[in-house]
């Protein structure tokens, strides 16, 4: 449970960064007194309620049992960006909130009721009072009932009680006035513990919903970009510039639900990345893991295998989609070592923070066969 207690405090801190970021900048030029705190974060801020209603969508055969349908609900706390850093321009000025999600879950014993909070962000496709977008969440969640052998069997979905909570949806949203705005939406709600703990096949919701937004305060007029200082201009990004990076990343997963102790999962990468727009990275890596799961898999084969014969290298492919200090990763790669339990072709996702211009964070979840969870880790590294 400690190290859930671990898990629950570094993925609040990293995913609300970037919105605590976004609260507070102050839009104004350069040069000019900044406005208070309050008034910075009050700035574009919404609330926002949304009502959904949805179905367990059954990706494993043994999960056709949980058959209900049941409402969802969401209160959010969100600013519409309006062009304080060069990529809101590039992306039609997303929004950036946090949410506080409660369903009853269809009020199946076995599976108990969900709680979850987590920071999202919108990106809206088109422009004007009418807008069409899609929505990405990634937090915390909380389910009141978990698996157990003795007590709770038949909950063959979820072996924790916290778990990473993520949504997907798709928006069809219309300003009525300057602060109000309405929307009509629909996806997927997903909760599972990225494989620390057995079982984890996860569940899967989808759903339809309707949302109401209201500003808080009049809106801001958007800040034109050529009032931003923009170093990397279109004579920059085109001389070749390589970037250096280094980090060490720490996970923990079960492979068996009787498994009393966590094992570790260490990770060290070393990657050159080239930015090839404002927005993009591009890179190639090397990884070395030292998974010792695999050790605990040879005991029960009756296999040897000693601690630098697991240690497993692999080469990866990395892009980088860049806004502000936060940026999305996306890894495919390949393992090249001789020892190993799982498939060597390996893909990655991640989120990561730049705390300081030498110094990143980042929190990552690796899966092979583009869908089956390995292990979720937490790492920091170093730019040269």
């Amino acid at each position: 449970m400690k190290k859930d207690k671990l898990l629950l405090i570094i993925l609040c801190f990293i995913f609300s960064f970037n919105f605590s970021n976004e609260a507070f900048a102050n839009g104004k030029k350069e040069g000019e007194n900044k406005s208070p705190l309050m008034e910075n974060f009050m700035k574009n801020m919404e609330v926002d309620l949304r009502l959904s209603y949805g179905f367990y969508m059954h990706h494993h055969y043994e999960m056709e049992g949980y058959r209900a349908h049941f409402p969802m609900f969401e209160l959010s706390l969100q600013k519409q960006t309006y062009g304080t850093s060069y990529w809101q321009h590039c992306f039609n000025y997303p929004a950036v909130g946090v949410t506080a999600f409660y369903s009853p879950m269809g009020n199946i014993d076995v599976l108990g009721q969900a709680f979850a909070i987590y920071p999202y962000i919108y990106f809206p496709f088109i422009k004007g009072n009418t807008n069409f977008g899609i929505r990405f969440g990634l937090g915390l969640g909380y389910l009141t009932e978990s698996y157990d052998h003795i007590e709770n069997p038949y909950n063959i979905c979820i072996g924790s009680a916290l778990n990473a909570a993520a949504s997907i949806s798709f928006d069809i949203s219309h300003r009525f006035t300057d602060r109000f705005k309405m929307s009509l939406f629909g996806g997927l709600q997903h909760f599972s513990n990225g494989c620390t703990s057995e079982p984890n096949k996860g569940t899967n919701v989808l759903r339809a919903g309707l949302s109401a937004a209201y500003m808080i305060n009049e809106p801001v007029e958007r800040i034109d970009p050529s009032q931003l200082t923009e170093k990397r201009t279109i004579e920059y990004l085109k001389e070749f510039r390589p970037e250096l990076y280094a980090g060490l990343s720490y996970g923990y997963k079960r492979i068996d639900y009787n498994q009393k102790d966590y094992t570790t999962v260490l990770d060290f990468e070393v990657y050159v990345m080239e930015q090839l727009t404002r927005l993009f990275k591009l890179g190639l890596g090397f990884d070395l893991i030292y998974d010792r799961t695999n050790i605990l898999r040879n005991i029960k084969s009756g296999e040897t295998w000693t601690t630098a014969q697991i240690m497993n290298p692999g080469a990866h492919v990395v892009g980088e989609l860049v806004m502000g200090k936060t940026s999305f990763m996306f890894v495919v790669g390949k393992h090249f070592g001789k020892y190993m339990h799982t498939e060597k072709n390996y893909q990655r996702l991640g989120l990561k923070i730049d705390f300081h211009k030498h110094i990143y964070g980042k929190v990552t979840l690796t899966v092979h066969q583009w869908h089956i969870a390995d292990f979720l880790s937490f790492g920091v590294g170093f730019k040269l």
